[in-house]
C-alpha cells in the first residue's frame, strides 16, 4: 500500500471512529465484559493447577498403626519405610502426640474434647517423598505395598482430594473450553452488527468508490483496521477488568483462602495467556467486520471478501 492509500485509510479510519463513537464505545464495552468472562475462567484454572502442583509437591503419606501393635512389628514397618525411594523423611507421631496436636487446634473450644474419656487417635507415621515420587500412580502402589504390613491399620495420602481437585479443574476446563467458544461466537456477531450498522451510513460513500474504481481491498482495509482496533481495546480493557477484580477479590478473600489451602501465591494470568487474548481480541475483530464486509458487497454486487 503507497503513502496515498495509507493516508486515505487512516483518515476514514479516524472519521469513522469519530462519526460513531457511541456505537463504537458501546461495542468496545461489550466486548470487554465478554474478554473479562472468559479470562476469568482462564484465571481461575490457572490458579487451581498452581496449587494442585503446590499441594502435591508438599503431599505426605501417612501410615496409622494398630493400636495393639507388637513392638517387633513397629520396628519391621520403620525398616521398610526407611527403604523407601525417593524417602526425604520420616517422623513417627505417637497416640500421645497426636491428641496433643488435635486438642491444640480447638484453644478456645476446650469443652469439645473434655468429654472423651479416652484418645481413639492412633499412633502413626508420617512419611515425606521427594516431587518425583509423589504421582498417583507411585503412591497408589506405596500404599497398597504397605497395607500389607502386619500392624498397620491404615496408609493414607489424600487420594479423595486430589482426585476431587482434578475432577473439579477438569470441569473448570471444559466450561472455559465451551464458554470460550460460545463467547467467541458472540463478539464475532457483535462486532458484525456494529460495523454493519456503520457500513449503512457510509453506503453512499462505498458505491461512489466503486463507481471510480476503488478496489475491494481498498474500500475494506478502513473497517477492517476498526474492527481489529475495537477487538485490541475490547481486550485491553476487558483484561484491565480482571485485573482490578483480581486484587479486589484477593484483598478480600485472600485470608480466607490461606486457612482452607494454605498460604498458596496466587497470580494473575501469565504474560502468554494475556498475549494470546490481545491477540485474539484483533483476530475476532477483523472476522466480525470480514462477516459484515462480505454481506454488504455482496448485496452492492461487488463480490466476496479477497482473502
Amino acid at each position: 500500500m503507497d503513502a496515498g492509500r495509507l493516508v486515505y485509510v487512516v483518515r476514514e479510519v479516524q472519521l469513522t471512529l469519530l462519526q460513531h463513537r457511541r456505537l463504537h464505545v458501546i461495542a468496545v464495552l461489550i466486548l470487554s465484559v465478554a474478554v473479562a468472562i472468559l479470562t476469568l475462567f482462564l484465571l481461575v484454572m490457572f490458579n487451581a493447577r498452581l496449587v494442585l502442583q503446590e499441594l502435591g509437591a508438599q503431599a505426605k503419606v501417612i501410615v496409622f498403626l494398630d493400636d495393639a501393635i507388637q513392638p517387633e512389628q513397629r520396628q519391621s514397618i520403620e525398616t521398610a519405610l526407611n527403604r523407601i525411594a525417593g524417602l526425604q523423611a520420616v517422623r513417627y507421631i505417637s497416640k500421645a502426640q497426636a491428641w496433643q496436636d488435635f486438642t491444640s487446634w480447638f484453644p478456645e473450644s476446650p469443652q469439645l474434647v473434655e468429654g472423651l474419656d479416652l484418645n481413639p487417635l492412633p499412633a502413626s507415621y508420617v512419611v515425606n517423598l521427594a516431587p518425583d515420587a509423589q504421582s498417583d500412580t507411585v503412591l497408589h502402589t506405596l500404599q497398597q505395598r504397605l497395607s500389607r504390613l502386619t500392624g498397620i491399620g491404615e496408609v493414607e495420602y489424600g487420594t479423595k482430594w486430589r482426585r476431587g481437585f482434578r475432577t473439579v479443574l477438569q470441569g473448570v476446563r471444559w466450561m472455559s473450553l465451551v464458554g470460550g467458544v460460545a463467547l467467541g461466537v458472540g463478539i464475532v456477531f457483535i462486532m458484525a452488527n456494529t460495523m454493519r450498522l456503520t457500513l449503512y451510513t457510509r453506503l453512499h460513500d462505498i458505491e461512489i468508490m466503486q463507481l471510480v474504481g476503488a478496489t475491494e481491498r481498498l474500500i475494506s482495509a478502513p473497517f477492517l483496521l476498526i474492527g481489529m482496533i475495537q477487538g485490541l481495546v475490547g481486550a485491553l480493557v476487558g483484561l484491565g477488568l480482571l485485573f482490578g477484580l483480581y486484587h479486589t477479590m484477593l484483598s478480600a478473600l485472600g485470608e480466607l483462602l490461606s486457612e482452607i489451602i494454605g498460604p498458596h501465591p496466587f497470580r494473575f494470568l501469565p504474560w502468554q495467556a494475556i498475549g494470546g487474548t490481545l491477540i485474539g481480541g484483533l483476530v475476532l475483530g477483523y472476522l466480525g467486520s470480514a462477516l459484515a464486509l462480505n454481506r454488504m458487497l455482496r448485496l452492492l454486487g461487488a463480490g466476496s471478501m479477497p482473502h
